[in-house]
């Protein structure tokens, strides 16, 4: 199972959701995008998060 830590708190994701991720993450190196905003699960509760350039995210494959 591929997981995202983001702002400490760690979401399983599926492998598209991975793959979607990091090109976002090319994309804010690129200069192509500002920001984007993610619904995940954690414990249960759904959490929205805006990312954006430079904010901490781990992936996990």
């Amino acid at each position: 199972m591929a997981r995202i830590i983001f702002n400490g708190v760690t979401y399983d994701i599926s492998q598209t959701r991975l793959d979607a991720t990091r090109e976002l993450l090319q994309r804010f190196a690129e200069g192509k995008t500002m920001g984007v905003v993610m619904s995940l699960t954690h414990d249960g509760a759904r959490h929205h998060l805006f990312i954006t350039p430079g904010a901490p995210i781990t992936l996990i494959e």
